[in-house]
């Protein structure tokens, strides 16, 4: 596993990694609710759309693992 750093820190890392991916979006509608004052739906969007992202990353860290098992030599 030495050989594919990338695939063995989404291995061990992968969860933390995608929450902090998926927290990205509403943190960005929240500084821009705060510093542009806009409507609500901002807060609503980012929320929505973190809760998309982070399905979608924890697919690819569950995809990654499975590869990972099953196809690298240990």
């Amino acid at each position: 596993m030495n050989q594919y750093p990338t695939i063995q820190l989404i291995v061990t890392h992968g969860d933390k990694i995608a929450i902090l991916i998926a927290a990205l979006p509403f943190l960005g509608s929240v500084a821009v609710f705060a510093l542009l004052a806009t409507h609500w739906l901002v807060l609503a969007a980012g929320i929505v759309t973190s809760l998309v992202l982070l399905l979608i990353m924890k697919s690819y860290v569950e995809l990654v693992r499975v590869i990972s098992d099953m196809l690298l030599p240990k």
